[in-house]
């Protein structure tokens, strides 16, 4: 019955999806390698943005690009423009949108464009008839890469938009690891084929949890994850859970006052010996408190400690090594939407529709966007 809903279908259909960014990422490498050039990609400032999930790709991949990549929610530029876009700065802005009709998605570019002398556009967008694509596919400063159009996301929720605009973010800024990256994803596809049907049974029996509260935790690029983990369950279990995330290593400094009899702790453990210290000694320390919380752990390798010190817990490891640890999103994410999706199914709601009343849409409604005179 489940697999009547759309964004159940969609989930699943990831792995193809990856497989297809992956080509039209190999059929546009000459062309984006001559873009970059043409812009002078090394001496420019890179900005991700987006909004939402959008905004999460940057938030998830950009710690793993290097320090000159930075991400900034289209939220946050388009009420404060001059505090992220400087006249003499060289800029590519990397704008992540499934629709590409977001307000401020589109503001964004066009305040970008006013403001900034030397700019450089590169639009990842799932829709082909979006406003982003169109507005700029003909411009020279900007390289327009449409995902697969499976990825423009039917449901609510965006899934495999997320997961397709992260990998070709990823991927364009390593194009010299091309082929690695898509030996990668193939073993990851597989991986995760084979361990669905262990994650529907522990999904099944965390759905069942009398849990009112929920914490993703998450290192360095899984910290962007867990946000977006975070936000996932929130939207299609439409605010009936209470959805927060952190860095096992903030979690002390105040939000670990969240916890409660109620609570599900979800830790998404990093693949360096030297981060896992932290994050295992946080789950020993969680695990021998007296309070009712339980606790779930999700691996890519098979750790006994992580297990001993988790009341549940599930590793991807086949005993394979991947790339690095920032292609832990994949299998993690996965795991996380379909948490959410059933997680939804438990409380009665559609999935593909959790706010049928419309206070939250899927293309966001209702911003008025203010035309921009400069500083004051």
């Amino acid at each position: 019955m489940s697999m009547e809903y759309v964004t159940l279908a969609e989930i699943k259909q990831q792995g193809k999806v990856w497989k297809e960014t992956l080509k039209t990422i190999e059929n546009s490498k000459n062309n984006l390698e001559d873009f970059f050039n043409k812009i002078d990609l090394e001496n420019r400032t890179v900005i991700f943005t987006g909004a939402g999930t959008s905004e999460f790709v940057g938030n998830t991949i950009t710690p793993r690009l290097g320090t000159k990549f930075l991400s900034i929610a289209t939220t946050d530029i388009v009420s404060n423009p001059e505090n992220y876009f400087k006249k003499n700065e060289k800029i590519l802005l990397v704008s992540c949108a499934r629709s590409g009709n977001s307000p401020e998605s589109v503001a964004t570019v066009k305040l970008a464009d006013q403001i900034v002398e030397d700019i450089a556009h590169v639009i990842i967008t799932c829709n082909h008839q979006g406003a982003l694509a169109k507005s700029k596919s003909t411009e020279s400063n900007s390289f327009v890469l449409l995902m697969p159009p499976e990825s423009n996301d039917k449901g609510f929720a965006m899934t495999s938009s997320f997961t397709s605009m992260s990998l070709a973010g990823l991927t364009i800024f390593k194009l010299d690891k091309l082929s690695c990256i898509k030996k990668n994803i193939d073993r990851l596809v597989k991986n995760i084929e084979a361990k669905e049907p262990q994650m529907i049974q522990m999904i099944s029996d965390l759905v069942k949890l009398e849990t009112s509260r929920i914490v993703y935790l998450g290192s360095s690029c899984l910290k962007g994850l867990a946000e977006e983990a975070s936000l996932k369950c929130l939207e299609l279990t439409a605010g009936h859970m209470s959805l927060h995330y952190n860095s096992p290593l903030g979690f002390r400094h105040g939000p670990k006052s969240i916890v409660n009899d109620s609570t599900l702790i979800i830790t998404m453990l990093s693949n360096n010996e030297y981060t896992r210290k932290y994050e295992i000694d946080l789950l020993k320390e969680m695990y021998n408190e007296k309070n009712g919380k339980k606790l779930l752990t999700i691996d890519m390798l098979n750790c006994e400690t992580a297990k001993d010190n988790s009341h549940y817990y599930f590793s991807f490891n086949n005993g394979e090594e991947y790339m690095n640890e920032v292609f832990n999103m994949f299998p993690y994410v996965y795991f996380a939407q379909l948490f959410a999706f059933y997680k939804s199914l438990s409380y009665g709601i559609n999935p593909d529709n959790p706010c049928p009343t419309g206070e939250v849409n899927r293309v966001v409604k209702g911003v008025y966007i203010y035309d921009y005179k400069g500083e004051n």
